[in-house]
C-alpha cells in the first residue's frame, strides 16, 4: 500500500485536505463581510490543525493505542470513549487552535485593512476629478442650449453627435 505504516506522509495527505477544506469554507461564506469570514475560516483551520494526543483502550490492555491526532479528532475519540482527562486535555488544545486561528484570521483581515484603505484613498482624487467634469458638462449643455435656440435644430444636433462620440479604448 501506499501509505501503509508512514505517518508523516499522513499527516501531509491530512494538512493537504485540510487546505482544500479551509479554501473552500472561505469561498462558501464570501457572503460574509470580510471581517467575519476572516475570524469564521481562522477558527476553522485553527480547529482542523491543532495536534492533541490520545489514547485508544482495548479490552486487553496490550492492545491499546497512543498517538497524536488533530484536536478535533482527538476530542471526538476522547468523548465517544468518555474519557475525561482526554477530553478535557483535547478540548484545551482545541479552544487553543481555533484561539490561534482567530487570532491569525484577525491579523491577515488587519492587513488586507491596510490594503483596502489605501486603494480607497488612491480612488478618492479620481472621484473629485469626475465630480469636477460633471460640473463643467453641465457648463457645457447650458451652452449647447443657446446655440439650439440660435441655429437649426439639425446642426444642434449633429454638433451634440460629435462632441459625445467616444473613441473606442483598449
Amino acid at each position: 500500500m501506499l501509505i501503509s505504516d508512514s505517518l508523516p506522509q499522513m499527516w501531509l495527505i491530512y494538512f493537504g485536505l485540510a487546505v482544500v477544506v479551509v479554501f473552500t469554507g472561505y469561498m462558501a461564506v464570501r457572503i460574509l463581510p470580510r471581517f467575519m469570514r476572516w475570524l469564521v475560516v481562522g477558527g476553522v483551520t485553527g480547529m482542523i490543525a491543532v495536534p492533541a494526543g490520545f489514547h485508544v483502550t482495548a479490552t486487553v490492555p496490550a492492545d491499546s493505542y497512543s498517538g497524536t491526532a488533530p484536536a478535533i479528532v482527538a476530542f471526538a475519540i476522547s468523548l465517544i470513549q468518555k474519557d475525561g482527562g482526554g477530553v478535557a486535555s483535547s478540548f484545551a488544545m482545541l479552544v487553543l487552535g481555533i484561539g490561534l486561528g482567530v487570532a491569525a484570521g484577525l491579523g491577515i483581515w488587519w492587513l488586507g485593512r491596510g490594503r483596502e484603505q489605501r486603494r480607497r484613498e488612491a480612488q478618492r482624487p479620481s472621484r473629485r476629478a469626475a465630480h469636477d467634469d460633471e460640473g463643467q458638462e453641465g457648463a457645457v449643455d447650458n451652452g449647447l442650449r443657446a446655440e439650439s435656440r440660435d441655429a437649426p435644430a439639425r446642426t444642434a444636433a449633429a454638433r451634440r453627435t460629435a462632441r459625445d462620440r467616444q473613441e473606442p479604448s483598449l
